[in-house]
């Protein structure tokens, strides 16, 4: 029977919102003033860093509609993984859950680095870092549709390819994670304050919050 549901929605729900996410990034190619592969190209220079750190020639569009999709689709991927591996039905309310649940970490983290920031007086600091993740997640939006797609439709939600898709996604985020401390270790390691108030920021207090928002 779970194999019945599977195959019923593969060809609805997920379908569409797979299609929707290349659909949005087409529209925002239309009205952008750069290429997709100006964003990309970020993984080699810091052109496009820079460029859009003050929104020049309306760079946030392709910004921002990148990191929805980003959002997308690692929550298909998350919300999948997790079923496939527990054998649950796959349902559109579970995965609007798991989409609610990622969205609440990623603005949290956002808007509790503002705050903190805002308090302790470090809000350009915190503006670059967060500027500089979303960068990497607006590039990896476009692996992570790729990934999805081979995944549901090539491998049919095969347990294997879902292992491996998700250590590939686990060493990528955590690379970028690293590059991040790494290009702004002078910042960070400026002092023992400030690097505690960057681990409270970005990496203890939001998982803090999802845990909580998880045990509602």
């Amino acid at each position: 029977m779970n194999i019945e549901l599977r195959h019923i929605e593969l060809h609805d729900w997920i379908a569409i919102t797979l299609l929707l996410g290349v659909l949005l990034l087409s529209i925002t190619r239309w009205f952008s003033t750069f290429l997709i592969t100006d964003l990309l190209s970020s993984y080699f220079k810091d052109r496009f860093i820079k460029l859009s750190k003050n929104d020049e020639d309306g760079s946030s569009l392709l910004i921002i509609s990148s990191v929805v999709v980003y959002v997308i689709n690692i929550s298909l991927f998350i919300y999948l993984c997790y079923q496939n591996s527990q054998q649950h039905a796959i349902t559109l309310n579970g995965y609007i859950l798991t989409l609610t649940a990622i969205s609440v970490y990623i603005l949290s983290r956002h808007f509790l680095g503002k705050l903190i920031a805002t308090l302790c007086d470090f809000e350009e600091l915190l503006f670059i870092i967060d500027h500089h993740r979303n960068i990497y997640r607006a590039m990896f939006a476009y692996l992570l549709i790729i990934i999805n797609f081979i995944v549901i439709y090539g491998y049919r939600m095969n347990e294997a390819a879902f292992f491996i898709s998700l250590i590939t996604i686990a060493l990528i985020l955590f690379l970028y994670n690293l590059i991040l401390i790494y290009t702004y270790r002078s910042f960070v390691f400026a002092s023992i304050f400030y690097f505690i108030l960057y681990l409270c920021t970005f990496e203890i207090a939001p998982y803090l919050l999802l845990y909580k928002y998880i045990m509602l």
